[in-house]
Formats: C-alpha cells, structure tokens, sequence
C-alpha cells in the first residue's frame, strides 16, 4: 500500500532537525512535562509542528500504544484548559504507524492571540522556548500580532486552481444581494479575489500569493486539508440542555458553504 502524503511529510519532518517551527518529544507513556511551553511558544511564534515520540536526533522512539488513547485525550482536553494555556486553542493530534512505532503529529497555527502557559508567556527561538518576563518583550508579541494575524498568512504555493469554482457564483450571489450594481461583480474571479484582499504581497518579505482566508473562504475540502488537517467547524445546538447541547454537528468544509 502507497504511503499517504500526511505519513510521507512526518518523514520529512523527522529528517529535518529541531528548529523554530519544530520540535520532537519523546513520549513514551505519558505527555512530556514541558509540551504546552512548546505549543505555547509557538502559537506566539510562527506555528509549526510537535512530534510525539521521536528523540531529539530524531529518530522514532514510539508511543505507547496502550497509552495512546490517554495521551490524545489528554492532549485535547488540556489544551482547552486555561490552567495550561490561556487562552485556550483546541488542538488535534493525528496518529501515525512509521516503521512498526506510533507518531504523534500535533499541528500548531500561528495565532492571533497571544497566549501563556501556566499564566507564563513563552516565545520560540531557534529549537528552544523560553519565558518572556520583561513587559517591553511582550508588548513586542503584542504588536507584532497586532499586524499579523493567522488568516492573512500568504501561502504561495496555493494556485487558482485550489479553489471551488462552483463557490465563486455563490460568492457574487452574497454580494449581490447586499448591493445589486457592485462594481466587484464585473471583475473576473481571480481579480475578485485581489480586490478582498484575499491574495496579498509582503513588502518587506516579497513573498506574494492567496492567503489562509482565501483558501478557508474559497478552498476545495481536499486544499483546506492539506493546508489545515487540524481544521473543522463544531457546531453546538443548545435549546432545551442548555447546560451541554442537543445537537453537535462536526464541519469540515469551506465557509461558504459551511454557511
């Protein structure tokens, strides 16, 4: 059987080397103790990637597999726990079979927040995490946050043909019905798409392309998960048990049609 593409990218990763967008963590039987100052530093950073179960040469060491059902768990309920990092973003490890041992690949985003770990803010430097004490050093998370939020991250190997084209007539449809002599409604798609701001260009990277919005906005289900696995909408009804829901419905597709 083929590898899939998620199986030959942890590969990859396990090839690479500790850096600032990746850490390995040996975690044979329990979470590593210093895992949220990890998730932490890097949801103030850049984003990047935590694989369970390798040391840092990175080579495979495995997870228990009669303890993994525990440690993903667990994984998913701290990280909603304010205690371990306030405020809370929900994260969703995927499990892995490489070489006869279980990896644990948890994904993490750049956030637009800034976040602490047991009320302490980390930052990410190289292959390290460190506590960031001074205020003038958290004003600088901060502001830097400030002007560069997780949706307007520029992805710029996304092409025009990522997206749904049975979305667009959708899209001009919305705008219509707001104002019906738009003058976006005469522009083509791809022009559509420069003119919301939805394919941008760095000044001072250069680096140029659609942008994580775009993709969320607009994506084909098989682009988003490429870009995003972690990502899904959780819908809550709540009417008569208030207290915990009636209905949940999990969703993961585009926001249009999420909508």
């Amino acid at each position: 059987m083929p590898e899939s593409q998620h199986i030959k990218r942890v590969k990859q990763l396990l090839k690479q080397g500790e850096g600032i967008r990746l850490e390995y963590k040996e975690s044979y039987a329990k979470l590593p103790k210093s895992l949220f100052e990890s998730i932490c530093a890097m949801l103030n950073r850049d984003g990047g990637d935590i694989l369970l179960g390798a040391n840092n040469n990175g080579n495979i060491t495995g997870v228990d597999e009669t303890k993994l059902d525990t440690i993903t768990t667990n994984l998913v309920n701290l990280s909603n726990n304010p205690e371990k990092l306030d405020p809370p973003f929900i994260l969703f490890p995927q499990v892995y079979e490489i070489d006869n041992k279980t990896v644990v690949h948890i994904q993490i985003p750049c956030s637009s927040q800034l976040h602490k770990s047991a009320n302490v803010v980390f930052d990410r430097s190289n292959d390290g995490d460190f506590k960031v004490n001074e205020p003038q050093q958290i004003a600088e998370i901060y502001n830097r946050k400030r002007t560069h939020y997780t949706e307007g991250i520029i992805y710029p190997e996304i092409q025009f043909s990522d997206f749904n084209p049975t979305l667009f007539p959708k899209l001009r449809n919305l705008i219509k019905s707001n104002e019906a002599n738009h003058p976006w409604l005469a522009l083509s798609d791809e022009q559509l798409l420069k003119k919301a701001g939805l394919w941008k260009r760095d000044f001072q990277t250069a680096k140029e392309g659609y942008t994580l919005a775009a993709i969320l906005l607009l994506g084909t289900d098989e682009a988003i998960q490429q870009v995003l696995p972690h990502y899904k909408i959780d819908a809550l009804v709540r009417i008569e048990n208030t207290d915990r829901y009636d209905d949940r419905l999990y969703i993961q597709t585009n926001l249009i049609d999420a909508y």
